[in-house]
């Protein structure tokens, strides 16, 4: 009778990139751009008006931090000793796919270019149900009312809370 053991997915390979490393370059480059571009962005001189680039500021700082952790847990990590499988035993490698990760970004961007003609609330709403779908949550009533109640906090955050703006839409106009 054999047993079947997987293989830790955090094992690095050798002459192969780390993804967390790349991913938090990546982000962190994005981040830094944030910050210095947005310390560009106008005031309007009121003394109760914070700016508009501190939002920015702030959620890139975050990134900042988030990254930072995400590269000192790898580091912390170290590599794992490569265990001797006895005779007998098979091993099975988890085989990674990058095409949930490909979807998503493409949702994004689609996401990003029909919200100025179908408006924030039905482009957010479909956008979250189809995330939240395509990572792995396949109930047909909860995703649907989730992703339009997370909508709705948005838009009363940013609309009524932090007095910006959202697209309506070309097509509802």
């Amino acid at each position: 009778m054999t047993t079947s053991q997987t293989s830790s997915p955090t094992e690095p390979t050798s002459g192969r990139w780390n993804m967390d490393i790349v991913i938090a370059a990546i982000v962190s480059t994005v981040a830094v751009a944030a910050i210095f571009f947005s310390r560009k962005f106008p005031t309007t001189g009121l003394t109760t008006d914070i700016g508009s680039a501190r939002f920015p500021q702030i959620y890139a700082g975050a990134l900042l931090v988030l990254c930072a952790m995400l590269v000192a847990r790898h580091w912390l990590q170290g590599r794992p000793k490569p265990q001797a499988v006895p005779e007998g035993q098979v091993v099975n490698v988890e085989v990674r796919s990058y095409r949930k990760t490909f979807f998503g970004v493409v949702s994004s961007v689609i996401c990003l270019a029909a919200m100025p003609y179908l408006g924030y609330g039905l482009v957010t709403a479909s956008y979250l149900s189809f995330l939240m779908w395509l990572m792995g949550m396949r109930h047909k009533a909860w995703n649907p009312v989730l992703a339009i109640s997370i909508a709705a906090v948005l838009y009363v955050t940013f609309s009524v809370g932090l007095n910006v703006p959202l697209p309506i839409g070309s097509l509802f106009e």
